[in-house]
């Protein structure tokens, strides 16, 4: 490789544009609209469910005794809903998803109002005057001239705030009337220091060339609506309902019900606050860039920055995370380097995945209600949570991966963005209403049933993260190159979402409580109680899952990365005869030829050696298959007597395990980093066109010759056909552990080697 497509790691091109990619402040917000709306129903749905119930007659008596009648009678009951429910008939609060429905399309409805009437009432309040037409010809001209440097779309109104005697602004509005206040010490500023009075006003009307003012408004009305709707009244009544919860059933888990949906209240409203302030400290970091951009370094700003930052505050100071304005230095130091603006690290994974856990129950059943779905488990149930949280960690990866390529280096966070996510999405978890409301009947999962689910919903988050670095990293020469760029990070994170959904759609429903009560066959009731666990949780995905789906779903989350070579060969032909055409307009200055074509020359991937490899790999193994099972057939029968009695399709395990095998090795022998673990994926497949045929032709062919024709896993004619329909499913999903396993391993190996490695 030439040193032309081999850069070094680390050496600087340039800084990247911060407007060629969408902004970190989307995603925040988006976070925030999911948080607050669906607590806020839940709160508001419950809140007239109860009132409606004790309006129309019921009391708490009737409450005691349904909870005690259910706790008593849900073990013999389970597996009948019917007769649960004629033994123990449980008081009603209303159709429940109507109300909460009801109470969402209400409070949007209000904050409709809110965000349309709030622009009029702030200039009403503030005695905010429109700029007089004379006598202020000199600030008219510059104010003309910084709305054309601006290239609005829009029509501005300048209002005067003659009240103020330091020098501020402020962007404010409404869709079709957007206003700009000016302070009447800007005003003074202007003929003492017009640069600092241009800073100013050009930071402000960069609010409205990012359309950010909407967002910021509609952060603030969600944001205090949260506060009285739902904080407040948790706040004030959660000693009361931990207090009448041990009062009405002490010897139930009751309280520990009330004390966990507390504490779940008690992590959204932490992150309805943090996600909050960091979406307008976001959008002023955002408005401070487009002001360099627009004055080629914003030396003025500078200046103005400069002069806070060497301020000390009057009065008590919020934490950084609560604070709606980044610090001087902050913003100082984005203007220097615009790859902070890039970031994307686990806190926000984490923030997103705890969110999206603990409304995803709601959100669930008003999606089963709105689609009239049959049952839990439907790919369609976690569409939405799966948009937020999947399409605003793959967009956040993407951005991150795409501003480390333009600085030739790698975007170190993805093991940790995924341990984050995965953290997340297991946290959110002890906010369920399911689990919780099976802790107050006594059916809920022993402990390592719940580490068993919790390992593999962590395992789905950390799997999420890793496939997108890979995937953003393979696609970022092409995106780089493209015409429509955001087109193919878009269908990226499209990928990422589907795959996202129809994970978490199978987790969350094989997590649903009182797995004990089910009568599982033979052999899953053979193992202690957390494998077969996991044994219910491979049979919902591999059987009840239809094979067109799994096939499908692993050729596009494989395939799509191992197209990147086709799309950089396509790009290429395309990117002959554009003048936009390379990395120059993801960047602030040009670059050399040298480096853009080392920014855009696609990483190092050997898709036919690696399938290769795990052809003539998987090929070895299978040998060595029919080797062992004669072996056992003819001179140490108990190894296949006590494995084909215990599990009679262990031939298809097994076929997983050596194809997962097949694919460390490949991924060992190639490349570094993401690619090499995109080697093994292939080394997987490629082991998987021989692995599960030569698996169950040697337990059909070898293993019958000591069990005999009387035996139950005996087949004693092969059957071709199961071989030929078993190969393409086992491969398949092997191939998708492989997209989830191989990650995890390069990522450690990585990290261990740069522990080692000398300074």
């Amino acid at each position: 490789m030439s040193a032309a497509s081999a850069p070094a790691v680390g050496a600087a091109v340039g800084m990247p544009h911060p407007f060629r990619m969408p902004s970190g402040t989307s995603l925040r917000f988006a976070l925030l609209i999911l948080s607050t709306s669906t607590a806020m129903a839940a709160e508001l749905g419950g809140s007239v469910g109860i009132a409606a119930y004790f309006g129309l007659g019921g009391d708490i008596g009737s409450l005691t005794g349904g909870l005690t009648c259910a706790a008593g009678h849900i073990r013999d009951t389970a597996t009948d809903p019917g007769k649960f429910a004629r033994a123990c008939p449980q008081p009603g609060f209303g159709h429940e998803t109507v109300l909460e429905l009801a109470a969402l399309a209400t409070l949007w409805l209000a904050i409709g109002v809110v965000y349309w009437l709030l622009p009029a009432y702030r200039i009403r309040r503030r005695r905010l005057r429109p700029l007089p037409v004379d006598g202020l010809a000199d600030i008219r001209r510059t104010l003309d001239e910084l709305v054309a440097v601006a290239e609005l779309r829009c029509r501005v109104c300048f209002v005067v705030d003659w009240r103020v005697q330091e020098p501020s602004g402020l962007a404010f509005g409404r869709v079709g009337r957007r206003q700009v206040m000016l302070s009447a010490g800007l005003l003074q500023l202007h003929r003492r220091d017009p640069e600092a009075f241009r800073a100013i006003v050009l930071h402000e009307l960069a609010h409205l060339r990012n359309r950010d003012v909407d967002i910021a408004f509609v952060t603030l009305i969600c944001y205090r609506l949260f506060i009285v709707a739902v904080a407040i009244p948790v706040a004030v009544t959660a000693p009361f309902a931990l207090l009448v919860g041990w009062l009405l059933l002490p010897s139930s888990g009751l309280a520990v019900f009330q004390l966990l949906q507390i504490l779940a209240q008690c992590a959204l409203a932490a992150t309805v606050a943090v996600t909050s302030t960091a979406v307008l400290r976001s959008r002023e970091l955002y408005a401070d860039a487009r002001v360099a951009v627009w004055t080629r370094g914003a030396s003025s700003l500078r200046r103005v920055l400069a002069a806070q930052h060497g301020r000390r505050p009057v009065g008590h100071r919020l934490p950084p995370f609560l604070r709606p304005h980044p610090p001087a230095e902050k913003r100082l130091a984005v203007l220097g380097d615009t790859r902070l603006l890039f970031g994307f690290g686990p806190w926000e994974a984490f923030g997103l995945a705890l969110t999206c856990s603990l409304v995803y129950e709601r959100i669930a059943q008003w999606t089963e209600e709105a689609a009239r779905l049959t049952g839990r488990g439907n790919p369609l149930t976690a569409a939405l949570p799966s948009v937020v949280l999947g399409g605003g960690v793959a967009m956040g990866i993407w951005h991150a991966v795409l501003a480390a390529r333009l600085n030739r280096g790698r975007w170190e966070g993805a093991h940790r963005t995924g341990l984050a996510m995965a953290a997340g999405l297991v946290m959110g978890t002890f906010g369920d209403r399911l689990q919780s409301t099976a802790l107050v009947l006594g059916v809920a999962d022993s402990l390592p049933v719940q580490l068993s689910w919790w390992l593999i919903l962590g395992a789905v988050g950390y799997g999420f993260v890793r496939w997108n670095a890979a995937t953003a990293r393979v696609w970022a020469p092409v995106v780089l190159a493209g015409r429509r760029p955001l087109l193919l990070v878009g269908g990226g994170c499209a990928v990422g979402v589907v795959l996202l959904s129809i994970c978490l759609a199978h987790v969350y429903a094989a997590g649903i409580p009182g797995f004990q009560l089910l009568s599982l066959p033979r052999p899953l009731n053979l193992f202690p109680t957390p494998l077969d666990f996991l044994g219910y949780v491979y049979s919902t995905a591999f059987i009840l899952t239809p094979p067109q789906w799994v096939i499908a779903l692993i050729v596009v989350t494989v395939g799509f990365p191992l197209a990147a070579r086709l799309g950089a060969r396509l790009s290429a032909r395309r990117r002959a005869g554009a003048s936009a055409g390379g990395p120059e307009r993801f960047l602030l200055q040009a670059v050399s030829a040298e480096d853009a074509a080392a920014l855009l020359a696609p990483p190092r991937l050997r898709s036919s050696a690696a399938l290769g490899q795990g052809v003539v790999f998987g090929a070895a193994a299978g040998l060595g298959l029919w080797l062992w099972h004669l072996f056992c057939a003819l001179v140490v029968p108990w190894p296949i007597a006590w494995v084909g009695t215990v599990f009679p399709v262990y031939q298809l395990a097994l076929a997983v395990l050596l194809q997962l095998a097949v694919g460390f090795v490949v991924a060992w022998r190639h490349a570094r980093g993401e690619l090499r673990a995109l080697h093994g994926i292939l080394g997987t497949l490629g082991a998987g066109l021989v692995v599960p045929l030569a698996a169950i032709t040697a337990r059909d062919h070898f293993a019958c010759v000591r069990w005999g024709t009387g035996h139950a896993a005996c087949r004693v004619v092969p059957d071709v056909a199961f071989a030929v329909s078993a190969t393409p499913l086992v491969m398949a999903w092997t191939a998708g552990l492989a997209v989830l396993l191989i990650p995890v391993w390069t990522a450690l190996r990585d990290r261990g080697r740069r522990r080692v490695a000398p300074v």
